[in-house]
């Protein structure tokens, strides 16, 4: 969810903590396995191939994620707000009081980055960045991309590595005690790390596909899904919800923009034309 103002109030040490935690763990889990003379390079070329093309998209969907400029862009009809189906509850048009403009359907204020965000989802403080709609694609791809790096590695390191590995660190702690720099440590702590990491990407993951299928934002669910007076507008079928997120089924998967999105932004989203418009 959008953080308080206290969040942008602070230092940007404390504010790429997180973010920075993020970068270390990712690091450390491809050092501890696959630069590990322990590790992957053990197993079969097969698997060193599909890691690093796994490792390697991630990455890309990550930065694309954090480089993607999500503040919205006022001069496109839909972004001006001009042809809103959204209203107040007293019926007048939505308006942002903080940047003193007309707010677009499906656009919200965050308070953290003290702008409008275009179909904002949520603000996460993981990656210190609005998750919206110019990298929402991006930030589902990397928890996706995630969570099969995550588990792919605790499978590899179960399947092939870590009884060895755990009976030579048993051999280790008996005859040398104990040492961080200990390759068989190394495997067996990333094992461990990457599994649990893997099952809560992998529950977001399906958190937000399963918002996505139904064409809902983090906010919107939290904030009026479940309510009696909540009509989703946006909800044009599952699959063309899902088009509308990943684009054609040859870059669904890619860290890639559908062709789409120049008409999401200048014209907005597509209406459920039989859903009676109050």
């Amino acid at each position: 969810m959008c953080s308080s103002s206290k969040w942008k109030s602070r230092p940007p040490i404390v504010r790429w903590f997180l973010p920075g935690l993020i970068a270390l763990l990712i690091v450390w889990i491809y050092i501890g396995f696959a630069l590990n003379p322990e590790g992957l390079g053990r197993l079969p070329v097969v698997y060193w191939l599909y890691y690093n093309v796994v490792i390697t998209v991630m990455v890309v969907c990550l930065a694309r994620c954090m480089l993607a400029k999500v503040i919205v862009d006022r001069t496109s009809p839909h972004m001006r707000g001009d042809a809103s189906i959204e209203l107040k509850y007293n019926g007048n048009k939505r308006f942002c009081r903080k940047c003193n403009v007309p707010k677009p359907d499906r656009t919200h204020h965050c308070r953290s980055c003290g702008s409008c965000i275009a179909k904002m989802d949520h603000h996460c403080v993981f990656l210190n960045k609005c998750i919206g709609l110019e990298n929402y694609k991006f930030f589902i791809l990397f928890l996706g991309w995630s969570a099969l790096a995550c588990l792919s590695t605790a499978y590899l390191i179960w399947e092939y590595l870590f009884s060895t590995s755990f009976r030579q660190l048993g051999i280790e702690l008996i005859s040398t005690g104990w040492s961080f720099t200990s390759y068989h440590l190394q495997i067996v702590a990333v094992f461990f790390a990457s599994l649990c990491v893997g099952l809560a990407l992998t529950v977001f993951f399906l958190m937000h596909v399963y918002l996505t299928l139904f064409n809902m934002t983090t906010l919107e669910y939290f904030e009026k899904h479940g309510t009696i007076s909540f009509i989703n507008y946006y909800n044009v079928g599952v699959v063309s919800n899902l088009h509308q997120v990943v684009g054609d089924w040859s870059i669904a998967l890619l860290p890639i923009y559908p062709k789409h999105m120049t008409t999401l932004r200048r014209d907005g989203f597509p209406i459920n034309h039989t859903i009676k418009l109050d």
